[in-house]
């Protein structure tokens, strides 16, 4: 009996149950110690083992979608190329049709700047001829004013042929058509042409007049009537 109340004795006492709930709790923060060392930090966020192989899920999940999304843009652009290059082959010709036109503008391009050099010189030289016709003009009126005229009446001939000497007087003579005028021809005493002209009233057909010597024995031979002006 006494071994029993021993036993009921030492169930009843409050130090022991006060052991036995403090290696309880000490029990119970160990395990909760442990269970919060499991969690791993991502992003500045503690998360536990579930949560992190739920994020893995996550992100190989955004992976594979972000895989998928580059190969699509990979072939939408190897799409876009091949047609590209379609294009250019239907269109190839058309390039180089631009292209030879190109050439050609240039080639062309040379050839004006080469006929402009040209021109640019003949007008140079057209202008360096004007400049002597003028200076042969300008000679001639001279030389025309120096052929003084006699103070002689002039002797006027019908068309035909005629004698130095026996129709006109031999001398030096400014011939001047009568009329339109016609061919004029002088010949020496052994029958030599010396003078063989066109005498007409139009410049543009002939000359207006014409200084020549007649000596004695040529032969005048006119298709038109002339008059013969005595001159110095």
């Amino acid at each position: 009996m006494e071994i029993e109340r021993e036993k009921v004795s030492w169930f009843k006492n409050k130090k022991i149950w006060i052991g036995i709930a403090g290696v309880a709790v000490i029990l119970s923060i160990f395990y909760t110690i442990g269970y919060s060392g499991a969690k791993a930090v991502i992003d500045d966020e503690k998360v536990t083992y579930d949560e992190l192989v739920s994020k893995i899920g996550d992100k190989e999940k955004e992976l594979k979608e972000a895989e998928a999304t580059l190969k699509e843009r990979e072939q939408e652009i190897k799409n876009e190329i091949s047609e590209l290059e379609k294009q250019f082959e239907d269109r190839k010709s058309e390039f180089d049709e631009a292209l030879a036109a190109v050439e050609n503008k240039k080639q062309l391009e040379t050839e004006i700047k080469s006929l402009e050099s040209t021109k640019s010189g003949q007008e140079t030289s057209i202008s360096n001829l004007t400049a002597d016709i003028k200076a042969k003009r300008e000679e001639l009126a001279k030389i025309e004013d120096a052929i003084v005229e006699k103070n002689e009446a002039p002797v006027q001939l019908p068309a035909g042929q005629f004698v130095v000497g026996k129709d006109i007087k031999p001398g030096r003579y400014k011939v001047l058509p009568v009329g339109r005028g016609a061919n004029f021809f002088v010949f020496d005493q052994s029958g030599n042409n010396i003078v063989n002209t066109i005498i007409y009233s139009d410049s543009s057909l002939g000359v207006t007049e014409y200084v020549t010597l007649l000596d004695e024995g040529y032969v005048i031979d006119a298709a038109s009537p002339f008059k013969y002006v005595p001159v110095e």
